[in-house]
């Protein structure tokens, strides 16, 4: 006999399909009272109420998503600018024409006012 249907929608033992599930913890009491007035008030379940609220949430959070998306690919378009080629030329030119500011210099010599380095030089053998 075929095995019953879990949340993916596989066919269930008496051949219908199932509908994903889950259970919704209400955190503020009055919410739940609220669905349930409101629920009894259209005519609808608890169940279809919230879907549907749930649908609609949904669909705005996506367009939201959407344009943050959108927004970021154009900026992505304005930061290529003019291209790979342009920007190693700027950086060859930057290369000859500037002074690095990180290039090394020649440290003064090595003193040893306290006598640290001597204490460690000797051999303890």
């Amino acid at each position: 006999m075929p095995r019953a249907e879990d949340t993916q929608g596989r066919k269930t033992r008496s051949g219908e399909r199932s509908r994903p599930a889950f259970t919704l913890r209400f955190h503020d009491p009055r919410t739940h009272r609220a669905l349930q007035h409101a629920a009894r008030e259209f005519g609808v379940s608890m169940n279809d109420l919230a879907e549907r609220a749930i649908e609609h949430e949904l669909a705005v959070i996506g367009s939201e998503l959407e344009e943050r998306l959108r927004a970021t690919v154009e900026l992505l378009r304005d930061y290529r600018g003019g291209g790979l080629s342009a920007d190693v030329e700027a950086f060859a030119r930057a290369e000859v024409a500037e002074e690095d500011p990180l290039r090394s210099r020649a440290a003064g010599g090595r003193t040893d006012p306290l006598g640290v380095g001597a204490a460690f030089a000797d051999s303890l053998e």
